[in-house]
């Protein structure tokens, strides 16, 4: 005899309310989630540290899988206009900051608020109210450093000097405490026919650093923030300017760089060149501490800040913290991309990057710090320009083109009267 069609559905749910069968069934399947994350994590390291955190965040969420792709940071901001405004871009992505960056997606309303976020899991205690400024816009895009928090760094970054120690201790030298003692030790590297700093320009962006940090001797901070924050008396057209401009051709004519600096990259052919001692220092930031240790050890090489003119005022060093994370306007997903980007900034990220490296931008204890290697002298110097009130910015964050506008000067191709005068008219422009 054919039963009644409705019978085995009787059947099921009378076995449910006695108890019988489960609510839930292998055919009723978990939710399963895809959040796509975009980062730039390239190197060795920082790929390991980055793929154990994800792995623990899918661990602690059944049926999440993230789908990561990595980037060069110009790639990223070049293509985030475009991919955040797409129903299949990433969900949660790193962002550069500045105008051209961050405050572009802003102000096409492509990035989410972070403000209730940051209340709920306490990412304003992190660090220093200062710095969430570098990851702020105004809900238009227009003003930089203020409004909506949109993105949250992991990283503390500050520019300084590597420096090999057996060079340093072979040729008699000790860290300068003054610009002048700076290049007095330069030139004693030449004569003794050392390079004295490892450079490559190829990629544009690592000019910037050498610019920087003599701009970082004359001007003051006020003046750097007033330009960066695109304040009412915000200018490129300083004496502080030219000065470092000046002095920085004065070093390409000095020979003080790599020969043939134009045609070096940064990942390639300078860290190669730095680590093969090719040359004595390699002005650039703390994020290749991890990497120099790996192939090095912690004791080879140090890092010293930049020095100002004057022994005991520091120089504005460029710095601050790393790229930030943020999320998508449209994503399906906003409550699961801020859980994401809690555990990628918060202690368990800062744990697996200290171990490798990598300065985390929340607290470091000091004690886990072992004097006279290169973890610790890099953790110093971030601690003194801290205290000093000395961290610097970016000049790429507000002047988009300056990179090719520093090749220019140190390729000769303009003056630095053209030069200050070239980036003020783009910076007055954009």
């Amino acid at each position: 005899m054919k039963l009644p069609r409705l019978l085995p559905i009787l059947l099921v749910v009378a076995l449910v309310s006695a108890g019988a069968l489960p609510l839930s069934s292998p055919a009723v399947a978990q939710e399963q989630i895809t959040l796509v994350v975009w980062d730039n994590w390239t190197r060795d390291a920082e790929q390991e540290m980055i793929e154990i955190l994800n792995d623990e965040f899918e661990a602690a969420h059944p049926g999440v899988t993230i789908k990561r792709a990595t980037y060069a940071t110009d790639d990223l901001t070049n293509i985030l206009p475009l991919e955040l405004s797409s129903d299949s871009g990433p969900d949660v992505t790193m962002i550069n900051q500045g105008y051209s960056g961050m405050g572009a997606l802003v102000e096409a309303g492509l990035l989410l608020p972070l403000n209730d976020y940051a209340d709920k899991y306490g990412w304003w205690d992190r660090y220093a109210m200062g710095l969430h400024s570098r990851n702020s816009f105004s809900a238009d895009g227009k003003q930089f450093g203020v409004g909506n928090l949109y993105g949250v760094s992991n990283t503390a970054e500050v520019v300084g000097v590597y420096y090999h120690r057996s060079i340093f201790e072979e040729q008699g030298l000790e860290i300068p405490k003054t610009l002048a003692e700076m290049e007095a030790l330069m030139d004693k590297l030449l004569e003794a026919g050392i390079t004295p700093i490892v450079f490559g320009s190829l990629d544009g962006w690592p000019a910037i650093h050498e610019f920087s940090v003599l701009q970082g001797v004359y001007i003051t901070l006020e003046e750097l923030d007033a330009f960066m924050y695109r304040l009412e008396n915000g200018t490129f057209d300083t004496e502080a300017n030219l000065k470092a401009a000046q002095k920085l051709v004065e070093w390409v004519d000095k020979g003080y760089f790599s020969p043939g600096f134009a045609g070096m990259d940064y990942d390639g052919a300078t860290f190669g060149a730095f680590l093969n001692q090719e040359g004595a220092m390699w002005i650039t930031g703390n994020w290749m501490t991890g990497s120099i240790i790996e192939e090095l050890g912690d004791e080879a090489v140090g890092f010293f800040a930049f020095p100002s003119e004057q022994e005991g005022v520091p120089a504005i060093v460029p710095g601050g913290v790393g790229l930030a994370y943020g999320i998508r306007a449209g994503t399906k997903y906003p409550d699961l991309a801020a859980e994401y980007i809690d555990l990628v900034t918060g202690p368990r990220a800062a744990e697996l990057l200290f171990e490798r490296g990598f300065f985390p931008a929340t607290a470091l204890d000091p004690a886990l710090l072992t004097p006279g290697t290169l973890t610790a002298d890099v953790f110093d110097v971030w601690q003194a320009v801290n205290k000093a009130n000395a961290v610097g910015h970016w000049l790429d964050w507000t002047a988009p083109n300056i990179a090719a506008n520093i090749q220019e000067l140190m390729g000769k191709q303009v003056t630095p009267e053209e030069f200050v005068a070239d980036v003020e008219a783009e910076y007055r422009g954009g």
